[in-house]
């Protein structure tokens, strides 16, 4: 028995020294992508979740690549993310998200959750269940060029994990009169 506490307690510690979760599950991300103005659903809209591993230091936590997960959004505006299901003794952290379609506003990396908890989301995106109803501006040419050119996926993202929205990101340079990327970590696009 008193092995048994000792196990669990360094294991607790353990947890708890190497930035871990204990336990976590991670379910599907889900949405729906409408115009803001008309409500309608946006079809062809690039979401990408991407995952970090976070490593406490003396100075604050450091984050590491993990992963990417596309989708792009069907005739509904409906797209779907896979999580990383059931998380043990984790330092992955959850989803941030890109989402992004030419011709309209950006919403950029941040976490999915503040999609719930931020007061900025609160007032923008509803909820129905667990699917995010996201709306998104239409912008006009003078204003894509006035908010500038949206950042891009992380760099250690390999150019299969994000494919559609390096595509997506060159159709929206093209249409700003600029030059489209054409190569992502050493491959052509």
């Amino acid at each position: 028995m008193k092995r048994r506490t000792l196990l669990i307690m360094a294991l607790f510690l353990l947890t708890i020294f190497a930035g871990c979760t204990p336990v976590r599950y991670e379910n599907d991300y889900k949405g729906k992508i409408i115009d803001a103005d008309t409500g309608k659903p946006i079809e062809k809209v690039v979401v990408l979740g991407v995952w970090f591993k976070a490593y406490p230091t003396p100075g604050g936590a450091a984050h590491e690549f993990y992963d990417a997960r596309e989708a792009v959004t069907d005739k509904h505006g409906e797209f779907s993310i896979p999580g990383m299901g059931l998380l043990i003794l984790s330092n992955i952290e959850s989803m941030d998200v890109l989402i992004f379609k030419a011709g309209y506003e950006y919403i950029g990396m941040g976490p999915w959750i503040s999609f719930k908890k931020s007061s900025f989301f609160q007032n923008k995106i509803r909820w129905e269940g667990d699917m995010a109803i996201i709306p998104l501006k239409k912008l006009t040419i003078k204003e894509r060029r006035k908010k500038g050119i949206p950042s891009f996926p992380p760099v250690e993202a390999s150019k299969e994990k994000v494919k559609f929205m390096l595509k997506e990101m060159n159709r929206n340079l093209i249409e700003l009169g600029l030059d489209p990327i054409d190569i992502w970590r050493g491959e052509e696009i």
